[in-house]
């Protein structure tokens, strides 16, 4: 299974300030899934409303 990263770069609420994230990808059955942010997001109150969050899964559909 090959991973892909991406690096995405937006405003943090919990940070206070501009934070780069880094995402991994993979392809399955021709869809490429998130499988992982370094940012503890599954933890965050503002996950919801992040901007980056949401970029991550907008990446996920199709193909790069």
């Amino acid at each position: 299974m090959e991973i892909e990263e991406e690096f995405i770069s937006g405003f943090c609420r919990t940070c206070n300030g501009t934070q780069t994230v880094c995402c991994e990808y993979t392809q399955e059955e021709g869809t490429r899934v998130l499988k992982f942010m370094d940012c503890a997001h599954e933890s965050c109150i503002h996950h919801g409303a992040c901007q980056i969050y949401k970029e991550a899964h907008r990446m996920e559909m199709g193909s790069m």
